[in-house]
């Protein structure tokens, strides 16, 4: 389960540093990092037990052409099988009759207990002010 992060909506932040002659691209990144640690925070502080909390990370930081983007949560890269486990948490799950036993009917499996939506839902605001203050602090310099 992952979540990717883009850099939009900053237009006259991006406007005003390139008239000031800044590095974009470093004030970006920073903005994004900044942005990435706060979903991580909420992320940890939600999950649902200790494996799935230690293994949320974010990536580094990618590039599409004038795009920066990275993404957050628990990446196949590290552990597939805990990304697998990650999200049976997150969306929940039901274990369905097998082929060997076709007529048992399909267990109740685990509830979902969502840390990654939450995040997001409740934690956006936070980042995108912790963004600002990054591309804020720049001006000023």
């Amino acid at each position: 389960m992952k979540l990717s992060l883009k850099l939009e909506g900053f237009e006259n932040y991006l406007e005003e540093l390139v008239k000031a002659g800044k590095d974009i691209d470093r004030i970006a990144e920073e903005g994004l990092e900044k942005g990435a640690d706060i979903f991580i925070s909420g992320m940890q502080r939600r999950a649902p037990f200790g494996r799935i909390r230690t293994r949320i990370r974010k990536s580094a930081i990618g590039r599409d052409g004038n795009k920066r983007y990275l993404y957050v949560g628990v990446l196949r890269d590290s552990s597939a099988e805990d990304a697998r486990i990650a999200n049976v948490w997150e969306f929940g799950g039901r274990t369905a009759p097998s082929s060997k036993y076709p007529r048992r009917k399909p267990r109740p499996g685990i509830r979902a207990r969502p840390f990654i939506r939450p995040s997001l839902c409740q934690d956006a605001g936070r980042a995108r002010k912790e963004m600002e203050d990054v591309f804020q602090e720049w001006l000023k310099k």
